[in-house]
């Protein structure tokens, strides 16, 4: 049975850019870890920033608010705030943060959604990033002041993600391989 969909432009391989893009959600989850050390000597492309901050664009979020801003760190920027912590040699930054102005949506019960709306956002970076061949480390202990300082930043910074090519010896860690499984993670309630 053959149906016609209208409006969809087929997808080959030979149209995507990505070296691992395969379009399989499994083998991009298995690939990803967080990489902990960066090659040096090559950085990301103008080009690639840009579709990996399409893919945070293209994250759900609560009413489609986006109640988040990425600060892009690269070339001096970030050398200098390289010094404030280790950012593993990642030859760019994407800081996830929050804008004053938009709070994002709040339940009739207080739950807030930006955080889990920001997490969304930066998982579809990682997970595009893991696509083009890029390694990425979700950080979150961030020297928050000394980091708005440096940058200037006018938002609240609250969780970076180093990006950039793995270095030769770049290796997930031994707890990579751990995951629960089963029962162990959910409870089937039928």
């Amino acid at each position: 049975m053959n149906k016609s969909h209208t409006g969809a432009t087929a997808w080959t391989a030979a149209s995507s850019p990505a070296p691992n893009s395969i379009l399989n959600l499994d083998r991009l989850l298995e690939e990803r870890y967080s990489c902990r050390s960066f090659d040096h000597q090559r950085t990301i492309s103008p080009h690639y920033l840009e579709l990996l901050l399409n893919a945070a664009a293209k994250a759900p979020s609560a009413c489609n608010l986006q109640p988040y801003h990425f600060e892009v760190v690269t070339g001096k920027s970030l050398a200098r705030v390289e010094r404030l912590r280790n950012f593993y040699g990642a030859s760019a930054l994407i800081i996830g943060a929050f804008d004053a102005q938009n709070p994002g949506y709040v339940s009739a019960q207080g739950q807030e959604f930006r955080l889990f709306d920001l997490g969304l956002a930066l998982m579809a970076v990682a997970l595009k990033a893991t696509e083009l061949g890029l390694g990425s480390c979700f950080i979150g202990s961030l020297p928050i002041k000394e980091l708005k300082a440096t940058l200037k930043l006018t938002t609240e910074p609250i969780i970076a993600l180093a990006l950039g090519y793995p270095a030769a010896d770049a290796a997930p860690s031994e707890n990579h391989e751990l995951r629960r499984t089963g029962a162990e993670l959910y409870t089937l309630h039928d």
